[in-house]
């Protein structure tokens, strides 16, 4: 084999083992070396032939014949070492490589500048394609290696097979032959064979000890079957050992979970359903497979970021629906929806509740003024209605300023839906049930029961709009229904359709401009108790707009107080009725405080069948008007004004009302005023005659 400079003046005795002494070169192989070189530099001079430490310098010198011959050797790229040739004539043309340099083998070093599975080899002359690679290993490799030249991009060292290099593959001190196969490098010589013996070994022993593993298993299970006698197979059950462990015994679902829990007496459970959240009261059969939680769905970005979670809480939904799910236990943080989600269950043989922490804790945001957050039922469904929803534990909030078109909650085509602690945060319009429906009776038996909400600013839509439908409840312990008297509460604008059933119950409300205003086809059947309203413009307005034909019926309003502090805009009309073309017949207004209204407490225009009886009017009409003014009453209605205190406090205003009772009109047999209490009034008790 011939010698080379690397092999003659090599650093160690053994290359690349330093523990073999220092090598000192020999006469007679550096002189071989070097005559190899003359005769090499005399044929390739001979005949033109040219050497270039880079292929730039190469490219920079023209001033040759053409078919001239070149040598790059050393250039940093090594692609671009090889044989050129002249193109052209001196002075002119180009150089074109037309071949790798002329070594049949090159012998690389690996001096441990790597890794023991990165391997970091050099030469010194450059490596191609075309050439036989020999190098030393410097220490055992431990898994994969792949090999680095002169600095180049690592590549995967291979057996001749194609496969990797076993660990211990390779050892300390070993000499190895490979080439370069374009995507890897394959070795000619082979692995270690002690590794390979070893991994051989190391799988027939694993393969055995698996063999004897599955018959001692298989006997054992022969053994123990021959021994027990277990019970019947039977549908939907579970073996499981009794207390005692000396049998098993055949359970329901039902049995094993309450075993699970570790409910039964006598039984210690360490598997324990009690998470402390407000859902560990729920039977077990909800809490194992009824629920799914919107947090572990892949997709699910939470934290707020506007993403795709309404797509993927709509998913949610329509698997639960399907699998017959009850439950959806959303988690805690803001959520914002790109998107309204629409959500339907027609004819429901099963309920769905979406359920959050708290309404602090679980809140969906809205990422456009407009948007529909919640759109709840289908009208195409027919008579098939949406129901059994819940929503309980969450709050929506105003990410971005909503406008009028924005809607929370959007029912449409529903039946016994719930809400339970709901709270809204900055929306105009919180639910709108039936609105803009095309049908009798779309939205019916709604709830909400312990919500609020808080929504400053000014509103052209209320925050409970009603529409087609029936039978809205409003109780429980409210949050508190807050905003910044720009704002009606619930409004009824439907002139095709009555609503048919308003119950309110206990609620505290702040500032409002309106608390009820009914000036669509009309609020039928309608009761409000207890609870306080502080400041509205008006607190009950049924006035039908002119040309309607509407009805505002059966209106039962007692046991509550209306404040208005004697601020004009935030308390100037306690109960107003009139009408368009319809009728405003028998509203009670009973047993209420009302206070400091800058104008009058009950002004009916018409008349109608209203009862005003056995409240407390205190600083109201401070602004110079009458406490009540009570029109005539229409030819079918009647109007009683009874049992009432309508006096000054003792913190007076500085103006006092005119009249406690200013009648319109002459003497109506169908209007009676007596029992009440008129005290300090500026010009008098009453003016004009029942």
């Amino acid at each position: 084999m011939p010698l080379t400079a690397a092999t003659v003046y090599r650093d160690y005795i053994v290359d690349g083992v330093p523990s073999s002494g220092n090598n000192k070169p020999k006469k007679s192989e550096i002189r071989n070396l070097l005559s190899g070189y003359e005769s090499i530099i005399t044929a390739f001079t001979s005949t033109g032939g040219l050497i270039f430490s880079s292929l730039a310098l190469l490219n920079a010198d023209l001033a040759h014949a053409a078919n001239s011959m070149a040598w790059v050797i050393g250039d940093a790229t090594v692609a671009n070492n090889g044989v050129y040739r002249k193109n052209g004539a001196s002075g002119a043309g180009s150089w074109t490589r037309v071949a790798d340099l002329p070594y049949s083998f090159v012998k690389l070093a690996d001096a441990g500048a790597g890794t023991p599975n990165a391997i970091q080899l050099t030469s010194s002359i450059p490596t191609s394609a075309s050439v036989l690679r020999i190098a030393n290993v410097f220490e055992a490799n431990a898994g994969n290696v792949t090999i680095s030249e002169n600095g180049d991009a690592a590549k995967s060292l291979l057996t001749n097979s194609g496969n990797q290099i076993a660990a211990a593959g390779l050892v300390a001190g070993m000499m190895i032959a490979y080439i370069d196969n374009g995507t890897s490098f394959r070795l000619l010589s082979d692995q270690a064979s002690a590794a390979i013996q070893a991994a051989s070994e190391a799988a027939a022993a694993a393969a055995a000890g698996s063999a004897s593993a599955a018959a001692a298993s298989a006997a054992a299970a022969a053994a123990s079957a021959a021994g027990v006698s277990l019970p019947a197979v039977a549908a939907n059950r579970m073996l499981v050992d009794n207390a005692a462990g000396t049998t098993r015994e055949s359970k329901t679902l039902s049995e094993t979970m309450t075993i699970l829990a570790g409910a039964v007496s006598g039984r210690t459970s360490t598997f324990s359903l009690d998470n402390s959240t407000l859902y560990k009261a729920r039977s077990l059969k909800d809490r194992w497979l009824d629920s799914y939680r919107l947090a572990e769905e892949l997709q699910f970005t939470g934290g707020g970021a506007t993403a795709t979670d309404a797509a993927v809480l709509q998913a949610l939904f329509n698997r639960a629906k399907a699998a017959g799910r009850g439950e959806i236990i959303l988690p805690r943080g803001d959520i914002a929806l790109e998107a309204l989600c629409f959500l339907k269950n027609p004819a429901a043989t099963n309920a769905i509740r979406i359920v959050g922490q708290g309404p602090a804790s679980t809140r969906f945001l809205n990422t456009s003024a407009g948007q529909v957050m919640f759109w709840i039922g289908d009208d195409a469904d027919g008579v098939n209605k949406t129901s059994g929803i819940t929503f309980e534990g969450l709050g929506l909030a105003a990410n971005v300023a909503p406008n009028d078109s924005g809607s929370g909650f959007f029912l449409r085509n529903t039946s016994r839906i719930l809400f339970r602690d709901v709270f809204i945060e900055g929306l105009r319009n919180g639910w709108s049930l039936g609105v803009g429906a095309g049908n009798l009776n779309n939205a019916v038996y709604t709830r909400l029961h312990n919500c609020g909400c808080n929504t400053p600013g000014t509103s052209g839509v209320a925050m409970i709009r009603l529409g087609s439908g029936g039978i809205l409840n409003v109780g429980g312990d409210a949050y508190g229904w807050n905003a910044g008297g720009g704002i009606v509460f619930i409004e009824h604008d439907n002139a095709s359709y009555n609503w048919d059933g308003l119950y309110i119950t206990n609620q505290f409300m702040e500032d409002w401009s309106k608390y009820v205003y009914s000036h669509g086809k009309g609020i039928v059947n309608a009761e409000w108790t207890g609870g306080q309203m502080d400041r509205a413009a008006v607190f009950f307005q049924l006035q039908p707009d002119s040309g309607i034909s509407g009805d505002n019926v059966n209106w039962n309003i007692h046991d509550t107080q209306l404040l208005g502090f004697g601020v004009v805009g935030k308390g100037d009309y306690g109960l107003l009725t009139a009408h368009g073309s319809g009728t405003v017949n028998n509203v009670c207004f009973r047993d209420n405080i009302v206070k400091g209204l800058t104008n009058k407490g009950v002004f009916t225009t018409s008349g109608d069948g209203v009862k005003v009886h056995g409240n407390q009017f205190v600083n109201c009409g401070n602004s110079g008007t009458s406490v009540l003014q009570i029109d005539q009453p229409p030819a079918n209605g009647v109007v009683s004004v009874t049992n009432n205190d309508i006096y000054l406090g003792n913190n007076s205003f500085a103006s006092n009302y005119t009249y406690g009772i200013d009648w319109i009109g002459s003497t109506n047999a169908r209007r009676k005023s007596f029992g009440n209490n008129v005290v300090a009034g500026s010009t008098g008790a009453e003016n004009g005659t029942a």
